[in-house]
């Protein structure tokens, strides 16, 4: 394994492998995938795609919730770029599938790991990720078709921006709302100025409470609303 960049002790994937029939939002375009042309056939292998711009591990920009704000080609190079705070909420949110994220849990964790730095990315990380290979547990529907994942609720966000300054927030399940939330608090509070949500995340169990970084990849579509990424974790 070749040695990890900038100073870091190693570098690690917390983006899913994108595959015909990854799970997606309800109402989503599916992903599909299929073979365009093989070396047999044509001289070389190539894979046709179709997906939706939040597809599998991805990003959204702030134009994916508010009209007038960055699209996917208007953010800039740094946005991609965050140093990491991961809040191990998975006793939590076995509890409770509709747990939210509040301020009280946020303050918990800085009395342990010190105070929110300023353009973080704060993931939670719930275990959900576990059940990426069972979409119907992933998503946790009720018959009614209600989605039951945790997430951030809306003041814990709306407290993360004013007073943490927080560059992006993440977690290991469909959505950084709790899946009972219709109304899509905490991305509405997140979503302006350059703000990041990343969804779908994994192998969080590699990542440090705090001193990683992440780098966020991705397409740059024109007027996007974000895009499938490639998410790689640095750890000290």
């Amino acid at each position: 394994m070749r040695a990890a960049p900038f100073g870091f002790s190693k570098v690690v994937f917390l983006s899913h492998v994108l595959t015909d029939g990854t799970p997606v939002f309800p109402g989503d375009p599916p992903v599909r995938i299929w073979p365009a042309a093989t070396i047999e056939r044509n001289g070389y292998y190539l894979q046709s795609l179709t997906f939706g711009e939040q597809s599998g591990t991805h990003w959204a920009a702030p134009a994916h919730f508010h009209f007038g704000q960055a699209a996917a080609d208007e953010l800039d190079p740094a946005d991609f770029f965050r140093p990491a705070i991961v809040l191990d909420v998975r006793a939590a949110a076995a509890e409770d599938a509709d747990f939210a994220l509040g301020v009280d849990h946020v303050r918990e964790w800085e009395a342990t790991f010190g105070r929110i730095r300023p353009g973080s990315a704060v993931i939670m990380w719930t275990g959900y990720e576990d059940r990426w290979d069972d979409p119907p547990s992933y998503l946790n529907q009720d018959p009614t078709g209600g989605l039951h994942y945790p997430g951030f609720g809306a003041e814990a966000a709306r407290w993360l921006v004013e007073h943490r300054s927080v560059g992006a927030l993440g977690t290991d399940t469909m959505g950084i709302d709790p899946g009972a939330d219709d109304r899509y608090g905490a991305n509405r509070v997140l979503l302006f100025d350059h703000r990041l949500h990343l969804e779908n995340l994994c192998g969080l169990s590699q990542m440090p409470p705090i001193g990683g970084w992440i780098i966020v990849g991705g397409i740059r579509v024109r007027a996007g609303s974000g895009s499938p990424a490639t998410v790689f974790g640095l750890i000290p």
